[in-house]
């Protein structure tokens, strides 16, 4: 948030949102070869949706 114009700034969220993505196939691709254990697994999952959600609101306030 320290991007002088809204639009940096909803570039850098959409940045930041695309990153929580990676992550999130990134566990996935460790709970299918077993490096990351399954529950541990699907509650960093739940919690990178719930970061995207956020990051698509604060986005959204931004705009308006």
């Amino acid at each position: 948030m320290e991007r002088e114009t809204t639009a940096d700034r909803t570039r850098f969220l959409t940045i930041a949102k695309a990153s929580c993505g990676e992550l999130r196939t990134q566990i996935y691709i460790g709970m299918e070869i077993n490096y990351i254990d399954r529950e541990q697994g699907k509650h960093w999952i739940q919690e990178t949706q719930e970061l995207s959600a956020m990051l698509i609101g604060l986005s959204r306030s931004l705009k308006s």
